[in-house]
């Protein structure tokens, strides 16, 4: 009786994990066919709660400089008799969070300033000079093929549309565009009011991080189990360690690449280097894609002011991304991730395709924390399976003895017939058959 309650509970367990299976297949499937109003969905969450994570981000970034003048002031203060300890560290706090702002502020500023006027000045001579090498492009490819072919007919025709009509661009297309500049301000001072909402959400992070990581860690072990607990807040801090190193290294590589491209420009007396350098620098900071993403652009321009100068530029930047993947970057990320360039690959073609370009950004380091709780998942079922975890012991392996858990070899194949014996076969059945034919 009680082997037949025990059989109905397990065949209702079992009916019950397939119901859930099966319901959450199509829900999945539902999701899939929905993904584009969930896709708006979440970037219209997205621009709205955009000034919170930008602050957030901020804050993210400017931390490690906030801890630094923490620790300074906190040893200025400490020589203050008459001040309690815990109004020592609120003011050092505060100091601190003040100068990271500022630091912060000073550098966006800066930035800009350097930028805007040189993106202004490279937009208005490319404008200046768009037309005539659009028109030159059009009597080179007309020049150079045979007016009398189909081919060139085709070609032609469709040249000179395209040449035309990028003219009339360029000459009243632009006039249009400054027609719209009412639109273009109200985005700026959009912009500008979301800036300025992130650096207030940026101090307000800083100031309460220690209450908001206190207030994290107490809702995990309220929610969760002391040991699972214990492994989620083991990953966060693997995760935080990861991300930061990951920043902070992605961050000087890329200053440094973007210094070395403006001297070299400089030196070399290149047009638009500031502006590239910047483009350079920026683009660095995408794992992979980012060379190709900021070096295509900023080489075209090279390449229309001075064809030489275009072609070295072009040299410099292989040579440069040679350096910097192989000597500057390893030395400044001395923790590898772990993780295999076909997966960095595949994180940056997933990311970036879903969450753009803060995806691409983001990609390794997640990837990383990705791989960090699989390998922890599996090497705990290894060994409560008490089989070996280092992946080496697996190279050979064709099979694990269920009782003994010994590893044991790939079986040898046997041996197949060489060429010379099947040929002989084939020779001998062809034979045979004519002796049977006879």
């Amino acid at each position: 009786m009680d082997g037949n309650k025990q059989n109905g509970n397990k065949s209702f367990i079992v009916n019950v994990r397939t119901a859930f299976i099966f319901a959450l297949c199509v829900a999945v499937i539902l999701l899939i066919g929905q993904i584009d109003k969930i896709s708006s969905f979440f970037g219209y969450i997205a621009s709205i709660l955009s000034p919170v994570i930008m602050g957030v981000i901020f804050a993210y970034i400017i931390n490690p400089l906030c801890r630094i003048f923490e620790r300074i002031f906190a040893k200025l203060f400490s020589k203050a008799k008459k001040l309690k300890d815990s109004t020592k560290k609120r003011f050092a706090h505060g100091v601190a969070v003040l100068l990271s702002i500022l630091a912060l502020i000073a550098v966006i500023a800066l930035l800009l300033f350097l930028i805007i006027p040189e993106f202004l000045e490279s937009v208005y001579k490319f404008i200046g000079i768009a037309p005539s090498l659009v028109e030159k492009g059009g009597d080179w490819v007309t020049n150079h093929i045979d007016p009398n072919s189909t081919f060139g007919e085709n070609l032609g025709a469709s040249v000179e549309m395209l040449v035309s009509n990028l003219v009339n661009w360029f000459g009243s297309g632009f006039s249009s565009i400054i027609g719209n500049i009412w639109q273009g301000a109200v985005s700026v001072v959009s912009f500008v009011v979301n800036f300025l909402i992130s650096l207030v959400i940026c101090v307000y992070a800083l100031l309460e991080k220690e209450k908001f990581v206190s207030q994290f860690k107490k809702l995990i072990y309220a929610l969760f189990s002391a040991e699972r607990a214990n492994d989620i807040l083991e990953v966060a801090r693997y995760g935080n360690t990861t991300f930061g190193k990951f920043i902070s290294g992605k961050l000087l590589t890329s200053s440094i690449v973007g210094i070395l491209t403006f001297i070299f420009m400089t030196v070399m007396g290149m047009q638009y280097a500031l502006l590239s350098a910047c483009i350079i620098a920026i683009t660095n900071v995408i794992p992979f894609f980012g060379p190709f993403i900021g070096g295509i652009p900023t080489a075209f321009f090279v390449l229309l002011t001075n064809t030489r100068h275009g072609v070295i530029y072009i040299v410099f930047l292989v040579v440069l991304q040679q350096i910097e993947g192989n000597i500057i970057e390893p030395m400044i990320m001395e923790d590898k991730t772990g993780v295999s360039k076909f997966w960095v690959t595949v994180a940056l073609l997933f990311f970036g395709g879903v969450f753009g370009l803060a995806g691409m950004i983001f990609s390794v380091p997640l990837i990383a924390v990705l791989f960090y709780i699989i390998r922890i998942a599996v090497e705990r079922s290894l060994a409560k399976k008490e089989l070996p975890i280092p992946s080496g012991e697996y190279k050979d392996v064709g099979s694990v003895d269920p009782q003994t858990k010994e590893l044991n070899p790939i079986p040898e194949a046997p041996k197949g017939k060489s060429f010379a014996d099947t040929l002989s076969e084939w020779k001998q059945r062809i034979f045979n058959r004519k002796n049977d034919d006879e």
